[in-house]
């Protein structure tokens, strides 16, 4: 689990991804917010190896 998030700050991430869940949740941004997440977290996978 540590490694599918950058920084390997779990609880930071966490916390991070809900509130940005939330906002995209009331702003319709759901699916920008969660293509540009999951680039990233592969960004970050592929970067730690």
């Amino acid at each position: 689990m540590r490694d599918l998030v950058p920084g390997g700050y779990v609880f930071t991430h966490i916390v991070f991804w809900s509130v940005v869940s939330l906002v995209a949740l009331g702003t319709n941004a759901v699916a920008i917010i969660l293509s540009v997440g999951v680039v990233l977290m592969a960004v970050e996978a592929f970067q730690a190896r």
